[in-house]
């Protein structure tokens, strides 16, 4: 004969308690239930070996114990960073993620929203990608009001009600980047940027120009180059900046100066010899290339964990601050070294 299976009903009718309360339990939901109470819940739960049925539990307390991220790029490894953050810190509190990659298209991102809305997940972190417009935005912004779905926005100030920002001072960052070249004597420093529409971009590229402005250094928009962050665009800059008589070069992010790795291989070059290197980022494999990169750190895994304990501020309306901003700093490596006294042109190989 086939043994009926235990519900939170079983569970919480031999305890003496609601079946709302034993789902406070088992997924570590602040409380007034007793330490006695919760060790009893656990005790029941053991003997009978019984595993929640979510749906169930969905249905009892109007959550689905699951948080929707978006990202533009999953390959990228600092985003793939901050969705282990997000996940790290969901888990322990027995909530799962999805995890959506909108590919750098900005129609994706309406799409994978509405989705995850449709699965009516408890909150949404979202990093933007590079090349969306106001307008996208704010038919994002329009959405999440109109649902009022707890939202979290990484590198973007969103100001409406519903969401909180995550933000780095990037100003920072791209000011500490140049500031270290020019202290190793370089006034020939090439930028290469993500592109000039998104405000990430924008701010890092003022943080250099504050940083040649505090040194005496005239701006120079030949070397500008507006990039993608993509390790292609890495790649076709350095023989551009070299010929722009650059000694130095900064990436907005670490994947650029991967591309920047290989070129400088390709060309049979040297770093920092040739040319010193500075990324942003500081994604995993950057204390690992050889020579290690000398790059700007952001906690990629700390940001992601960050919004998801923002998300779960929004759940219990506990209040906190509209705005969560990272100061990053600089990890001096082995791509930067003082100025050459002469910079070569280089061909392509």
């Amino acid at each position: 004969m086939k043994t009926a299976k235990v519900t939170i009903k079983d569970i919480a009718k031999e305890c003496g308690i609601s079946p709302a309360s034993v789902s406070l339990v088992l997924n570590n939901r602040e409380s007034r239930i007793s330490e006695a109470t919760k060790k009893k819940i656990q005790e029941t739960i053991e003997k009978y070996n019984y595993r929640p049925n979510k749906l169930a539990i969905s249905l009892l307390t109007n959550s689905t114990f699951t948080f929707g991220v978006i990202v533009p790029d999953i390959s990228n490894i600092f985003f793939a960073e901050l969705c282990r953050g997000c996940e790290s810190e969901a888990r322990k509190h027995n909530y799962a993620i999805i995890v959506t990659s909108a590919e750098e298209f900005p129609a994706n991102n309406m799409q994978y929203l509405n989705m995850l809305i449709d699965h009516q997940v408890d909150g949404v972190v979202y990093a933007a990608p590079s090349n969306i417009d106001d307008q996208d935005i704010q038919a994002i912004c329009s959405k999440i009001t109109e649902t009022k779905t707890p939202f979290v926005a990484v590198d973007r100030i969103l100001n409406f009600p519903s969401a909180k920002s995550i933000i780095n001072d990037n100003i920072h960052g791209g000011y500490i980047a140049t500031k270290h070249l020019l202290e190793l004597g370089h006034r020939r420093i090439g930028c290469l940027t993500g592109p000039l529409c998104n405000q990430v971009s924008e701010d890092r590229l003022r943080g250099y120009q504050k940083a040649l402005q505090e040194f005496g250094v005239p701006y120079d928009p030949a070397l500008i180059r507006e990039g993608n962050f993509a390790v292609s665009c890495g790649y076709d800059s350095l023989a551009y900046m070299r010929g722009k008589g650059a000694t130095a070069l900064f990436c907005f992010n670490d994947m650029m100066a991967l591309g920047v790795y290989r070129a400088i291989r390709d060309y049979k070059l040297r770093l920092p010899d040739s040319i010193s290197l500075v990324g942003y980022d500081d994604i995993y494999i950057a204390d690992l290339l050889e020579p290690p990169l000398t790059t700007v750190s952001q906690p990629a895994f700390e940001i992601g964990a960050s919004a998801i304990r923002a998300l779960f501020d929004m759940e219990k309306n506990v209040p906190s601050v509209d705005q969560i901003v990272f100061t990053p700093d600089l990890k001096i490596r082995s791509t930067t070294g003082p100025c050459p006294p002469t910079s070569l042109n280089v061909d392509a190989p």
